[in-house]
């Protein structure tokens, strides 16, 4: 594993999350909660752009495929590795986050969160205008209403990944 990789096994443990890309919920997940991670203010160096379900990096479905492979290969090379309190303080924040969602399912849960967060932060959208947002998710295909909207808004602010 490279050093980019390894940082994002050491993240993806702190938010209780495995490296498993075995199902399409799975890689979901890992894509979502990477990129909350880095909204939060953890550097893992990947740029996210908007695809079918919101916020998308493919050199992070290249890495979460190969440390897949290498972590069922019993790699030893995360030994001595470890984050620092800072991360692991920020990191808090990002599950604090996810578990303020009203949305039960965790796959459901994180692309609302990180395809909120992406149309506010990236897209210019008001994060004061609920419906217009919940219009954008819809015409991109979310079946999210207008309350999951607002309580992914206020989880965000709450968190300080937006201001409201």
């Amino acid at each position: 594993m490279n050093k980019q990789q390894i940082a994002l096994k050491l993240v993806l443990d702190e938010l209780k999350l495995a490296v498993s890309v075995k199902s399409f919920e799975e890689r979901l997940v890992l894509q979502k909660a990477s990129y909350l991670a880095q909204a939060a203010g953890v550097n893992l160096g990947y740029y996210f752009s908007w695809y079918l379900h919101g916020p998308y990096c493919s050199s992070l479905a290249k890495d979460a495929f190969a440390m897949s492979d290498e972590l069922d290969a019993r790699s030893d090379e995360l030994d001595g590795w470890q984050l620092d309190q800072g991360t692991i303080s920020t990191l808090a924040r990002v599950l604090a986050l996810i578990g303020d969602s009203r949305v039960q399912e965790p796959a459901k849960r994180l692309e609302l969160l990180a395809s909120v967060h992406f149309l506010v932060a990236r897209k210019g959208f008001s994060a004061s205008d609920i419906s217009i947002l919940t219009q954008a998710l819809q015409r991109f295909g979310k079946n999210f209403d207008e309350s999951e909207v607002a309580s992914a808004l206020g989880g965000l602010a709450k968190h300080g990944f937006i201001s409201q």
